[in-house]
């Protein structure tokens, strides 16, 4: 579902850049923070070496995202840490590009409504962007970016899959990037659409 241009009721924006590890959301990310001039929080740069601290405080393995510790305790607070950020950036009048996988997130029909309800009292719009791909797009990134995070996705790839759904796609409204290698339209042209469209909606002018 990719969303008009049609303009919005609020004057900038929350965009939250989502997909699955080795979709290259942070790719994405990177590129629509530079098409509107907005600043990126990305929630593994703000987050990362806490979350290796605290999960080998609680006795866990820093570069697990599969285990109970990472997921019951650590990723609640990644993610409240992130939020915090980005509502202290509207609460200044400033639109964001946050960037995190979202996946439990952008199904969740009630974080989405009361999401978009505290973004409207900050006078701002939620706008989210998934980044799609395919299993061996995926996997051929996480294996090139050879990150001690993705070590155990990797070694146990079929039981990873299994696990996650590629067909997920965000509840409310979206704007789709597809990110297969495969894809006919370059990323760089796809994030520069969606950014082109969310500068008619908001009243922030590109950068």
């Amino acid at each position: 579902m990719n969303i008009g241009s049609e303009p919005s009721e609020h004057g900038i924006a929350l965009v939250l850049v989502a997909g699955y590890a080795g979709s290259g959301k942070s790719e994405a990310g990177k590129m629509m923070s530079q098409a509107t001039g907005w600043p990126l929080l990305d929630k593994d740069t703000l987050t990362r070496p806490l979350t290796e601290s605290l999960l080998t405080h609680l006795n866990g393995d820093p570069d697990d995202r599969q285990s109970s510790v990472y997921t019951g305790t650590v990723r609640p607070l990644e993610y409240e840490s992130l939020m915090k950020a980005c509502w202290e950036n509207l609460e200044c009048g400033v639109p964001v590009v946050a960037v995190a996988p979202f996946l439990a997130e952008v199904v969740d029909e009630q974080w989405d409504a009361r999401t978009r309800r505290h973004c409207a009292r900050l006078g701002a719009g939620l706008e989210v962007v998934w980044v799609d791909s395919d299993a061996s797009s995926m996997r051929e990134r996480l294996t090139s970016r050879n990150a001690a995070r993705d070590t155990w996705k990797l070694a146990n790839w079929r039981q990873y899959l299994g696990a996650i759904s590629l067909e997920r796609r965000p509840v409310g409204a979206f704007h789709l990037v597809d990110n297969r290698i495969t894809a006919m339209t370059p990323l760089a042209e796809q994030v520069e659409t969606v950014a082109a469209a969310l500068s008619v909606r908001y009243s922030e002018s590109l950068g």
